[in-house]
């Protein structure tokens, strides 16, 4: 670049703001050859001026030469390193082709070079979504929003951000802001249903969901979450036509014949098995993760026809797909599982009796994933003293708050530092999680599984709090969760070996919880709660502290949203249709058979191809 020419009096400069608000004026409406030409003619009186260089880089993109702009842009960067608007530019046009982690670099140098730049700290926030790391992201969003409250794209950002680290209250919240920018916005109205269906409230949901395909009838992610919504309130066949429409619409069909094919029992008639079938046939077309969820949906097709042979083999492809995205470390989880039980000794029990937060007792719901969960709290969720939380991400924002506590728990820091303080601020922290959620009884239910890791810390931290800890037959257990479609969420479940394990894990702590702490932990089974539902469910809340009502029983007639895998099975009476089902695979299971060793039967094994 040679050294920049400049207007210099005030009437050239007047002339040329106005040329420059010209050539605006054809790139907004398309007219891009006639602000090339107009910024031709600038540079021709003013060459080498960084601002008309960098303005003609930009419209050569917009035309296509995207090589010869970045150049000129590249150039402009090379006399003026820290000139943010070039920075910004360069930035979301490399994102534009895709390189994002050389825009997330432009982003951040923009953001230093100009700390209170609003748009820097906002592009910043949204390249760190596509790389999913959210912490950051909110951070960059929230500095963005201060500094400039008005944009929309902004707070829609922000709002995902939260879903995916599971402050679904702050998502409602933030969404509602960017309404009243922009009350006509298809896309608020999109994401106001997902983050409601979140936070369970599954009437506002549905309005929101309502109103996006009203002012866009080919909102295609507005039938979807219609679908999930009302599929959740138990309304099967209305979710059922709210899918079928979104099939019809451009890009929606993938995940609209999925979600109808997990909704229902699927038939040689079916829409979706018809539609699946042609969406195979260009299978490898798909990237890794669509065609896993393809794969899965064939499976739970083919397992509803009958055929299930070739139902485990598209699952198996399934996992496969998913396992080379979401690798999982066996070897992590294990030692996590066995240094909270070497941790959370008796010994440990008496010596912090006196710590904790009183007053509030909730009732944690958990164990494996697919061990009957969703049905404990579904029942729980009837009775009049009892608040449904859900799959709450309470106890990992808990624990995050909570410095000391980790390094203790990662062995960072003695077993003997730990003080009576740190497990009352785990307690007073897990419940301003619960509160900032809207919930506020003293009986809250709580059904993340993986709370079963930590129920000996948890005791200690909420003395009143009770652990239900599921238990199913492990091959039924473990066989559902490899026949669902977690994706990034439960890597685990990719693999039976890996799964194998986790149940031996799971078995080792559930055992260790239940004898250091007899009166705060009960251990349910799902066999048993199906077979017996009244007498388990009279076992369960005299345990919990709670008079008998008999509305528990009618599980189905919740109010309560459900969210998770187990959503078609919920709305359905007590039955014990799932119990067993594991023999339909035969020898397809003997892997999984091998690793659980003496857990199960001959007989079991036998059904598994295995020698007795």
């Amino acid at each position: 670049m040679t050294s920049p020419a400049a207007p210099t009096d005030a009437a050239a400069v007047e002339s040329v703001n106005a040329e420059l608000a010209r050539i605006a004026r054809h790139q907004n409406a398309g007219r891009l050859v006639e602000a090339g030409a107009s910024l031709d003619h600038l540079l021709a009186q003013y060459p080498g001026h960084p601002r008309l260089v960098h303005l003609k880089g930009l419209n050569l993109v917009r035309q296509g030469q995207t090589v010869e702009g970045m150049a000129m842009l590249d150039e402009v960067m090379a006399h003026q390193p820290e000139d943010v608007a070039v920075l910004v530019d360069i930035g979301t046009l490399l994102a534009q082709q895709g390189k994002m982690d050389d825009a997330r670099e432009k982003f951040q140098a923009a953001v230093e070079v100009a700390p209170n730049y609003a748009l820097a700290h906002a592009n910043l926030g949204a390249a760190l979504v596509v790389a999913k790391d959210y912490v950051r992201a909110i951070q960059h969003l929230d500095r963005a929003i201060a500094l400039d409250p008005s944009v929309l794209d902004v707070h829609l950002n922000l709002a995902q951000a939260c879903l995916r680290t599971g402050h679904f209250q702050r998502a409602v919240d933030t969404l509602f802001r960017a309404l009243a920018i922009d009350p006509q916005s298809v896309a608020v109205h999109v994401n106001l249903a997902q983050a409601l269906f979140r936070r369970e409230r599954h009437e506002a949901a549905e309005h929101h969901a309502r109103r996006a395909i009203e002012l866009s009838p080919q909102a295609g992610e507005g039938w979807l979450h219609l679908g999930n919504t009302l599929a959740a309130s138990g309304k099967m066949d209305d979710a059922a036509q709210a899918f079928l429409k979104a099939a019809t619409l451009p890009g929606m069909a993938l995940m609209a014949f999925s979600r109808l094919a997990n909704l229902r029992k699927t038939r040689a008639d079916s829409p979706e098995w018809q539609g699946l079938q042609m969406l195979a046939q260009k299978a490898d077309e798909f990237p890794d993760e669509p065609r896993a969820t393809l794969e899965f949906a064939l499976g739970k097709a083919q397992d509803d026809l009958g055929d299930h042979a070739a139902a485990f083999a598209h699952y198996a492809e399934g996992n496969r797909l998913t396992r080379t995205q979401f690798p999982y470390d066996r070897t992590a989880h294990s030692a996590r599982a066995e240094r909270m039980r070497a941790l959370v000794t008796p010994a440990l029990l008496t010596r912090h009796a006196s710590a904790g937060l009183r007053g509030v007792a909730p009732i944690f719901v958990c164990g494996l994933p697919r061990s009957g969960t969703t049905l404990m709290e579904q029942m729980l969720s009837r009775h009049p003293d009892v608040q449904a939380g859900g799959e709450m991400p309470a106890v990992q924002r808990a624990f995050q708050a909570n410095a000391p506590l980790r390094a203790v728990m990662e062995e960072r820091s003695p077993d003997d530092s730990l003080t009576d303080d740190d497990l009352t601020r785990l307690g007073e922290d897990y419940q301003a999680y619960l509160h900032g959620e809207g919930l506020r009884s003293r009986h809250v239910t709580d059904k993340m599984p993986g709370n079963q890791l930590y129920a000996g810390l948890l005791a200690l931290a909420l003395p009143e709090a009770k652990f239900l800890i599921m238990r199913r037959h492990p091959l039924d257990g473990l066989v559902s969760n490899y026949l669902q479609n977690f994706g990034q969420n439960q890597p685990v479940s990719t693999d039976l070996e890996d799964l194998a394990e986790s149940w031996r894990q799971f078995d080792l702590n559930a055992q260790h919880w239940a004898t250091v702490m007899p009166d705060r932990v009960r251990e349910v089974s799902y066999e048993a709660l199906v077979a017996d539902p009244e007498g388990q469910a009279r076992a369960v809340l005299d345990f919990v502290g709670l008079d008998w009502n008999a509305d528990v029983l009618d599980h189905t007639a919740s109010s309560r949203q459900v969210n998770t895998a187990s959503v078609a099975q919920v709305r359905e009476p007590v039955y014990g249709t799932s119990v067993a089902r594991w023999r339909r695979y035969g020898s397809d299971l003997a892997p999984l058979a091998a690793a659980l060793g003496d857990a199960l039967t001959a007989d079991e094994r036998l059904a598994c191809g295995l020698d007795a």
